[in-house]
């Protein structure tokens, strides 16, 4: 099935709800809200690539056709001229090697999309008790951990990865979570994590992130 025929049943699907007074559940209209931004961020790629596409040439009628040369190649336009993101010290980054611990499919997918478009390398692991496995085994400049997760959540996943590191050493945590209330932020800080982000995710917030936590080199 093609991405517009998913679109337009996605549509008559919402629409067949609103019409039957079938309420939207949360989950939904989280998942709803997280696909517009990134069908956001599709329609800006798809626009820069467009702006710097070469254009072809304009034929009046065939007896001008052996006037016309051949089109000159277009100079590459500096990424700074196009690149939705502008911290400098992510201009050339490094290979940045970070975990994405998140339940989530569409949360997940949307937060590897941003974090690789910043140049890092994405790990994934789908609940807390596979993330500190992973951590056991891996190399990670930084966790972004979610904070709701089956199996064991972030704040539990969090406080394991702190018991093992008996090195002296401390990856930061990043925690990523729906949750905005007062005390939330206190909450993930008390368990080990070393900052916060808010869902929806936006691509700033984890750009700022990755430029905070993450050794980057040029």
């Amino acid at each position: 099935m093609s991405l517009q025929k998913k679109i337009q049943d996605l549509e008559d699907k919402l629409a067949q709800m609103a019409k039957q007074g079938v309420e939207i559940p949360a989950e939904l209209a989280e998942h709803l809200d997280v696909f517009e931004r990134v069908a956001d961020q599709m329609l800006e790629m798809v626009d820069e690539a467009l702006a710097v596409a070469p254009l072809e040439p304009e034929i009046e009628s065939p007896q001008v056709i052996q006037q016309v040369k051949k089109p000159q190649p277009i100079a590459p336009v500096s990424p700074k001229a196009y690149e939705p993101y502008t911290d400098e010290s992510l201009d050339q980054p490094a290979e940045i090697s970070v975990l994405l611990v998140e339940d989530n499919i569409v949360n997940r997918k949307l937060a590897v999309l941003i974090l690789e478009k910043v140049g890092c390398m994405v790990d994934v692991a789908f609940n807390g008790a596979e993330g500190v496995e992973k951590f056991k085994s891996g190399n990670y400049a930084a966790i972004f951990m979610d904070c709701q997760m089956p199996v064991m959540d972030g704040y539990d996943a969090t406080r394991s990865i702190r018991d093992l590191e008996t090195d002296g050493s401390r990856i930061p945590i990043i925690a990523v979570t729906a949750n905005a209330m007062k005390g939330d932020r206190e909450k993930c800080i008390e368990c080990g994590m070393d900052d916060y982000i808010s869902k929806p995710i936006m691509p700033t917030d984890l750009h700022e992130a990755v430029s905070r936590w993450c050794k980057v080199t040029a």
